[in-house]
């Protein structure tokens, strides 16, 4: 990804993505036909080594999956990338790392977390697309 910002140009390399842990939590396996499942789903975005050229970016998802009976599934997934980022700019490259970043992500930990909940004998957990720069601070 390269962008024009004030004469310079701003180079993102993905250098890799991992997952860096991963617990599925399966409490009701022989159950079918489960209904009225609520999910409580929380993902946050975690940058390590901020400052370097090279960081790296890690999606924590926390998903809970229960019923009136109790717990169905906890699905817990941390979800990293690590990125080259040229521009030194603070405020460009905490937007790069906080958006950018897990928005390339995102799609890959989405598609982990379908496929881990539909081999774990549920409906697959579908997560809607996410737009990370929705979510930004203004700080």
């Amino acid at each position: 990804m390269n962008k024009q910002k004030n004469d310079k140009t701003l180079e993102v390399l993905v250098i890799s993505q991992f997952i860096k842990d991963m617990s599925f939590e399966n409490f009701r396996t022989n159950e079918k036909n489960l209904k009225d499942i609520n999910y409580k789903l929380n993902i946050n975005v975690n940058v390590e080594k901020a400052d370097d050229i090279i960081s790296n970016v890690i999606l924590h998802l926390f998903c809970e999956a229960s019923d009136e009976t109790g717990n169905i599934y906890i699905l817990e997934i941390l979800y990293g990338g690590t990125f080259k980022i040229s521009y030194t700019e603070k405020k460009e490259r905490r937007r790069v790392l906080m958006v950018d970043c897990p928005n390339l992500l995102f799609p890959f930990l989405r598609r982990i977390a379908y496929d881990i909940t539909k081999e774990g004998g549920f409906s697959p957990l579908n997560i809607k697309p996410m737009d990370f720069s929705s979510f930004q601070d203004n700080t």
